[in-house]
């Protein structure tokens, strides 16, 4: 029965060993830039997602706050990343401008995994 006991015991801390490296990136993970592009016609946001975790994720959800010159909201919006972002790779995002804003405030707010995490040497 002990040797039950301690088999079962070695067996949880290798699955929970194993298990912490196959949490989901935090947030900080992506890195989001932006450019406002002045089309006479229709001002709009254009820019970029940068993936520095160990997944390859999709779905990526963007929230983007407009602000005024004093660092105030003005608008908020949300937009979708294109595609997959594999690990260490990046990916591209178009929005309207948000009426009245000089500067924006962009970041992920969610994502979906699709595989990982992969070998840090493999990135």
């Amino acid at each position: 029965m002990k040797v039950l006991g301690f088999g079962l015991a070695l067996m949880l801390m290798a699955t929970g060993a194993s298990g912490q490296d196959q949490r989901p990136p935090a947030p900080e993970a992506f890195r989001v830039s932006w450019e406002q592009e002045t089309d006479p016609v229709s001002p709009r946001i254009e820019g970029r997602v940068h993936n520095d975790s160990r997944f390859r994720v999709t779905d990526v959800r963007l929230q983007v706050d407009g602000l005024d010159a004093g660092s105030r909201p003005v608008g908020r919006t949300f937009a979708w990343a294109f595609g997959d972002i594999a690990p260490g790779e990046d990916t591209s995002f178009v929005i309207e401008a948000v009426p009245g804003a000089v500067t924006y405030q962009i970041t992920v707010v969610s994502y979906d995994v699709v595989s990982g995490p992969m070998p840090l040497e493999a990135r």
